[in-house]
Formats: C-alpha cells, structure tokens, sequence
C-alpha cells in the first residue's frame, strides 16, 4: 500500500513537469517592448514624428509588450536595423518620400593600375548598407563594403584601360551621380 502511494506520488511529480515543460516550449512565449529597439527608430531620420515613442510601430497591442506586428518581425529578422529597404515597406512608418539621394562627393584613388586589385574609397551622403555600387554600369564581380552613410569601400581589379564609371544606387533605385576613376596601365 504504501509502495503504490509512493509509485502514485512519483507519476503525479512527472506528470507536473511534463506539464511545466509543455507550457514553457510549446505555448509561445511572450515578447516584451523594449526601449533599445523604439530607440533606434525615434533616432532614425526617416521615422515619422507622430510615431515615435509608440509601442505599436512594433507590437499589435498599442501599450506594448506581447506579439508583434508585421513591421515587428522584420525588424527582428533583419537584426534590429533600419534600411531603405525596410523603409520602403513601411511607408506609414517613414517619411519614405523624402528618403535622401546617395551622393558621391570624392572617390580615393582616382587613377588606378590595370590587372591589380586595388580598394577605392567611396566618400559621400546618403549610402545604406543596402546600397550598390556600379561599375561602368553593372554590379557584377564588384565586392562592396558598406563603412557608414559617408563612406563604402570598393575591392575590384580593372581589366582594361581608360576612364570607368562609378555610381552608388540604394534598394529604391535612387541613383547618386556618377564619379570617374581612370585605369592606367601598370608601371614596370
């Protein structure tokens, strides 16, 4: 008898902690507002000023905390970060229409040898991480590193002589003006 209420003590203990357990990874847990993300969009240039500092940008119960909304999951996926991408998506959350124009204000060097991999600095206004940088039109083989909205670092080998083209062109298509860098046989 006392075995069984031993046996009987130990199911009911097991059946508790299938039951925790159950609750804890199958039942979704709940997202909480937090002020680090509603920072990075109050600070963002774009962001609409009658959004700021409204927990629904990201959650679908306005006082915060709980699910999140469509904007909240991509925000979330793509790392916490604002692109012009993300902003073009959510035009009721950014002022999408006065998004800025990248512009190329200097390109560093502007003589390059041919057949050589040289990194060619690209300094201006208005570059995304989500940019592309076009040489002589096309992007193709063209290994781009987003440094800040002031600068994108280019690695490339020219392959022939003469004057190239190079423009830096955002995910909405905005194009910047375009810069020439001149390729110059290798000194022997």
């Amino acid at each position: 008898m006392f075995q069984d209420y031993r046996k009987d003590k130990k199911v009911k203990m097991k059946s508790k902690a299938f039951i925790f357990l159950l609750i804890l990874f199958i039942i979704p847990l709940r997202v909480n507002a937090s002020p680090q993300y509603m920072n990075i969009f109050n600070k963002d240039k774009f962001a609409r000023p009658e959004m700021k500092n409204m927990c629904s940008v990201c959650h679908v119960n306005s006082n915060g905390g709980g699910p999140v909304n469509n904007f909240g999951m991509v925000f979330d996926t793509n790392g916490f970060k604002i692109t012009n991408d993300l902003r073009q998506k959510f035009p009721e959350l950014f002022k999408v229409v006065q998004s800025l124009v990248p512009k190329i204000t200097r390109v560093k060097p502007v003589t390059v040898p041919v057949g050589q991999e040289v990194k060619i600095m690209i300094v201006g206004n208005n570059f995304a991480n989500d940019s592309t940088v076009k040489i002589d039109g096309s992007s193709e083989n063209i290994q781009a590193t987003f440094v800040n909205p002031k600068n994108i670092d280019v690695t490339i080998t020219f392959s022939n002589t003469g004057v190239h083209t190079v423009q830096v062109v955002n995910t909405t298509g905005q194009a910047s003006n375009v810069f020439k860098v001149k390729a110059k046989p290798r000194k022997q």
